[in-house]
């Protein structure tokens, strides 16, 4: 990308007043006095491009009083009435866009960025036509098509990939994130390798901008770990709906299915399970137990035929069989019932003292990383050794009560860990348990409420003295439809296992998948990648003057993609490690770690994402020297493919300006008074 120039309009009574400057595709130096609206031409581009969080803030708020309030001119006041900015854009493929964004208009939202073909900025207000509206800051406007940084990302051609968010999904790796790495502004913008990275909730979201600037091969192992995370779900959840809904609809009947897994298992053999009635505490294959419903039915008919014969005694010694059977029923009911509420019983208490064990856990852990910080700041409590004596401290707070050896914290960890893990087992079991008692449960409510509807047909037989039984008639309409709900629930069970045999397949696929994907964070490739970032960041270092350590002692860390030190991060204010940097050896760091981003992401084996921009306001931080604000000048003016815009006072002296820019070849914007002036001259 190619930021080809902007003109910022302010309409007044007095007519038109602002600026308007091209710039180079490569190296374009902006220099003024401080406070003579430097800053202010830096941030409009930001706010042209819709980047004003960079800044800190959104719409034209970021922007100073001067272009959309009032602003001084020849010793007087002038009131602005409305004020725009204009940006001209060219792409990699030659494209050409102009962005027109209100900064005061009475009609135009801040919100609203107006996209124009071709270059505009010198054409008047009547004369641009109708543009491309697009909005930004709202709900969509990285997402639909309507929105002003979709269309800018396509503009870069930058298909964002997808990461993890804070809150356990994922979103966007957001423009406003990725120029954050491509725009520095004076404020706060040299407080970090990246800094002002506007918050979206993005983890890791430093990291994550590299790896895309870079072009790593990481998003698409992410993305396509993450599709198969997703899919891990979604065949556990249905996993578990289909054996929820085949034990619901064979526990009423007292049938079960063996040992059918609550949790998906990718070797899943539907043959090898055999649907079982539960016949008091034995349980015997539905085929048999079918057979014996139809033994007993044409037991029943031999009895009907019979029945007109049978002696008043011979049917009260039924009913009193039956009311044996009843009881037997009842009480194994009972006591079934009662096993399965003191299983529940036993998993609540389980359950509490699992999160009990858990808190004590962390709090245990917690303990211990903070005697290990205290350690590692060399605090004597921390390492057991009292700061006043220099005598050891016993690592518990019974020291002198209680005899024998004490565990230490590890010891207690790894015992409460222990611990953790068996109630976690022991919690599974119960569980378990508890659902096989629900099918027993079940079957004898089934069995008890036949028994007793019979028993009060065949009292109904010996009081009406009717020549047909009506228990007979009862329990054979009982075994009718116990046989149809039977071959039912065998239906149901083949479908369903059916079911669980499609959901172990895709299972295994996703088993097999997982195993193609890269194990560590980055590929082969990717290393190679960051290992020729840090060669560029080291060489930028030192041609800049470097000097607070050993820059061959420097890496690019692995885990955070930033320059470390004996595995510390290199940063500006640290007195009690040899990592420290001063506050212009830092600035040093950061020019190294922002260029050589894009010599990396523009080598020609390498092929990254970096737009081939960078703006920095201000880079000669902390009175930086002259030596090195020129050998950065020189390497930015040396690097193809990247436009560099660079805003700076130098110290506002023309020596300091002149051995700054020595022997370079660069456009030159500067002005003298204030940055506002009349657009005519």
């Amino acid at each position: 990308m190619i930021i080809r120039g902007i003109t910022l309009r302010a309409a007044t009574a007095e007519g038109e007043f602002g600026f308007s400057h091209t710039f180079s595709a490569n190296l374009t130096v902006v220099r003024a006095k401080n406070s003579s609206g430097k800053s202010t031409l830096f941030n409009s581009i930001l706010y042209a491009m819709g980047m004003e969080e960079l800044v800190g803030g959104r719409n034209e708020k970021v922007l100073p009083y001067a272009v959309k309030e009032r602003f001084e001119y020849q010793d007087r006041h002038i009131e602005v009435i409305s004020s725009e900015t204009l940006l001209a854009l060219e792409n990699s493929q030659g494209r050409v866009v102009t962005l027109r964004r209100a900064i005061r208009d009475a009609q135009r939202d801040a919100k609203l960025i107006e996209v124009f073909e071709g270059a505009r900025l010198g054409k008047s207000r009547d004369d641009f036509g109708d543009g491309k509206p697009t909005y930004l800051h709202d709900a969509g406007g990285a997402k639909r098509d309507e929105g002003f940084h979709r269309f800018l990302a396509q503009f870069l051609g930058f298909e964002l990939p997808l990461v993890p968010t804070t809150n356990g999904g994922e979103g966007p790796l957001y423009l406003q994130t990725i120029f954050a790495a491509l725009a520095v502004e004076q404020k706060r913008g040299w407080t970090d390798y990246i800094a002002n990275v506007p918050f979206y909730g993005i983890r890791d979201v430093r990291t994550r901008v590299v790896e895309f600037l870079l072009g790593l091969g990481v998003f698409e192992t992410n993305a396509a770990r993450n599709r198969l995370n997703i899919d891990s779900l979604e065949i556990d959840a249905d996993w578990r709906r289909v054996v929820s809904q085949l034990r619901g609809a064979l526990a009423p009947l007292g049938l079960e299915l063996g040992a059918l897994h609550g949790a998906p298992t990718a070797e899943f053999d539907e043959s090898s399970f055999t649907l079982q009635k539960l016949s008091g505490d034995s349980a015997i294959p539905i085929a048999d137990y079918v057979a014996q419903l139809h033994n007993e039915y044409g037991s029943l008919e031999a009895q009907a035929d019979k029945y007109s014969k049978v002696s008043g005694t011979e049917a009260i010694e039924k009913i009193a069989t039956a009311k044996d059977e009843l009881q037997h029923l009842t009480m194994l009911y009972e006591r079934a019932l009662s096993a399965t509420s003191e299983r529940r019983a036993s998993l609540r208490d389980f359950e509490e003292l699992l999160a009990e064990g858990n808190e004590d856990l962390d709090k245990n852990k917690a303990a211990r990383k903070l005697r290990e910080l205290g350690a590692n700041q060399g605090l004597k409590s921390a390492s057991g050794i009292c700061p006043t004596c220099s005598q050891p401290i016993d690592d518990t707070l019974l020291a002198g009560m209680v005899t024998g050896p004490q565990m230490d914290l590890d010891a207690n960890i790894a015992y409460l860990d222990s611990q953790r893990r068996m109630l976690i087992r022991q919690i599974a079991g119960v569980k378990d348990t508890i659902q096989e008692s629900e099918v027993k449960v079940a079957e004898l409510a089934a069995r008890l409420a036949a028994k007793r509807d019979v028993l009060v047909a065949m009292r109904g037989d010996v009081t009406s003295g009717a020549t047909e039984s009506k228990a007979i008639v009862r329990r054979q309409v009982q075994i009718e439809s116990e046989v149809t709900s039977l071959q039912e629930a065998e239906t149901k069970t083949t479908e369903a296992l059916r079911q669980l045999k499609a959901i172990s397949d895709r299972l295994l696929a996703n088993q097999s998948a997982r195993k193609k994907l890269p194990k560590e964070t980055y590929t082969e490739d990717d290393y190679e990648r960051i290992r020729l970032f840090q060669k560029h960041f080291r060489a930028n270092a030192g041609s800049f003057g470097y000097e607070s350590a050993p820059i061959r002692d420097i890496e690019i860390s692995d885990d955070n993609l930033v320059p470390c030190l004996a595995q510390m991060e290199l940063r500006e204010i640290r007195t009690d490690i040899k990592s420290d940097s001063s506050a212009s050896d830092f600035v040093r760091l950061i020019w190294s770690y922002l260029l050589a981003l894009h010599q990396t992401s523009a080598t020609r084996d390498f092929k990254g994402n970096h737009p081939g921009v960078l703006m920095l306001d201000e880079p000669g931080q902390h009175s930086m020297a002259v030596d090195s604000q020129h050998a950065l000048l020189k390497q930015l003016a040396s690097e193809s493919g990247l436009q560099s815009i660079i805003a700076a006072s130098f110290d506002e002296n023309e020596d300091v300006f002149k051995q700054a820019t020595q022997g370079l070849t660069y456009e030159l914007i500067e002005w003298s008074g204030k940055l506002l002036q009349p657009l005519a001259n």
